[in-house]
């Protein structure tokens, strides 16, 4: 992810939801705080990734981020990990080449924790699809 992409994924929220007068605003600096590999202790025995999804236009449609924690991700029958920073807007349909829900299944199951991987710098690609 570039550094532009990074901080369209801390603005998007902001724009999205500028009219809701519920929307608490979280710290720039915390949010930033999970993607950093040295701030960020589950690093050491996990990944994350994250996606932003844009339209033709280039225009973000939404966001997610996908996580993946070695050491529970194996203690239930099926192997897990976890979703989160999810904001979309529902003012268009995304496009059709792309899907946020399969996006951070499909590199879940290509990362596979089980198989022990070199953790290398997954946090900060992802992208935009």
């Amino acid at each position: 992810m570039t550094l532009a992409q990074a901080r369209e994924f801390v603005q998007f929220p902001v724009r999205l939801y500028a009219g809701d007068p519920n929307y608490v605003r979280p710290l720039d600096n915390d949010i930033a705080a999970v993607f950093d590999r040295d701030k960020n202790k589950y690093f050491r025995h996990g990944d994350l990734i994250r996606w932003l999804l844009v339209d033709e236009a280039g225009r973000t449609l939404g966001r997610v981020a996908a996580f993946i924690n070695e050491r529970t991700a194996n203690t239930f029958a099926q192997p897990t990990g976890g979703m989160g920073f999810l904001s979309a807007s529902t003012a268009r349909k995304p496009p059709t080449r792309c899907s946020t829900a399969a996006a951070p299944g499909s590199w879940a199951k290509a990362w596979k924790p089980w198989t022990a991987p070199s953790i290398s710098g997954t946090a900060t690609s992802g992208g935009v699809c």
